[in-house]
């Protein structure tokens, strides 16, 4: 009898064990991902080791799901070692996850667009002074570029839980949670306030609660193209409403800017906000680094940002820590409130180049 347990396998062989094409086996080759263990001289045939038939399943698995290339071939490198390979498996997973979660968001946004006027206003109470809050932790960020009227404003994002109030101008960004009790509560229905509008409304907060109090509850209404805050007058009088047109423009979706909370953290550094005040009280430079010995002008671990941009998403949340991206990692400067329902991001500036 022959023994076939350590004989080569043609190609053909393998794709029909694996279920990959040969084509796509000769692709993985010349990808370096899944090499012959062995190829004729003569006639360029292929030979695979039995061994490498796991490999080709794991790879036909994998092309399925749609993985990434550079992972497939780090998963396959990081063999015995399955821990490390279930974990990219994992991030995978996750980003599929994520990616369902934004499809569904789009059609029911798409949706919504669809209904158009027919669509019933969504109606949201909140506390007016954690509202009050809410916008100073996020206008800063806003942009005033009219080059990206879609930025001149601030996102404001119902959900089950409440309202969320997101701004950006592409260098920095600002999202705070307000809780509330929401009245038709439906996915999708997100609205862009121009920060004209916005500004009245923090206006109109500061006046009502300077007259009346606080405790004070405000109802938010949200229709397809109106925006409207009811707030109650002081004692004796009646209530106000701030009304305006919400922006026709479609808002880049802040969620794929956010750290996932579901990472792990242990090994990154957290810097309390406190320190990073003290730290920029003493320095006037217009870049700083923030690492592990704090805010500094030398270069070091940690992150070079804007100054001013530093100071301002520092300031706004008074307290809380700031979370450092993990040594190689390319990602935001993530400000966390001490609440956790405020969230900055500053984006890293590239260090000037050396004359």
């Amino acid at each position: 009898m022959t023994d076939t347990s350590s004989r080569l396998l043609a190609i053909g062989e393998l794709s029909r064990a694996s279920g990959l094409t040969v084509s796509a086996l000769r692709f993985y080759d010349r990808e370096c991902v899944l090499v012959p263990a062995e190829v004729d001289p003569d006639t360029g045939y292929r030979r695979y080791s039995p061994g490498q038939v796991q490999q080709a399943r794991l790879l036909a698995g994998m092309r399925r799901v749609g993985m990434p290339l550079a992972e497939m071939s780090a998963v396959l490198e990081s063999l015995p070692d399955t821990e490390v390979a279930e974990d990219l498996l994992s991030a995978h997973l996750r980003r599929l996850e994520d990616g369902l979660t934004d499809a569904r968001r789009e059609v029911a946004r798409l949706t919504g667009l669809l209904s158009g006027p027919r669509q019933e206003p969504l109606e949201l109470v909140v506390d007016a002074s954690a509202l009050a809050r809410a916008i100073d932790s996020v206008r800063y960020a806003a942009s005033a570029d009219p080059d990206f009227p879609m930025l001149c404003a601030v996102l404001v994002d119902p959900h089950p839980d409440g309202v969320r109030l997101v701004a950006t101008d592409r260098y920095r960004l600002a999202v705070a949670e307000v809780e509330g009790a929401a009245a038709g509560h439906a996915e999708g229905r997100m609205s862009l306030l121009p920060t004209t509008l916005v500004d009245r409304l923090r206006r109109a907060l500061w006046e009502t609660w300077h007259e009346a109090g606080g405790g004070l509850r405000v109802q938010l209404r949200f229709s397809p193209h109106h925006f409207t805050a009811v707030l109650p007058g002081g004692v004796g009088s009646g209530s106000e409403e701030v009304v305006g047109e919400t922006l026709g423009l479609d808002c880049p979706d802040y969620r794929r800017l956010l750290h996932d909370e579901r990472a792990p953290e242990v090994t990154s550094m957290r810097i309390p906000v406190v320190d990073i005040l003290a730290g920029l009280a003493e320095l006037s430079q217009p870049r700083v680094h923030l690492g592990s010995a704090g805010v500094t002008t030398e270069p070091g671990d940690g992150v070079l940002v804007d100054r001013a941009f530093l100071w301002e998403a520092a300031s706004t949340l008074g307290e809380g820590y700031a979370v450092l991206p993990t040594d190689g990692e390319i990602a935001p400067l993530a400000l966390r409130g001490a609440d956790g329902a405020r969230l900055s991001l500053v984006m890293p500036v590239r260090p000037e180049p050396a004359p």
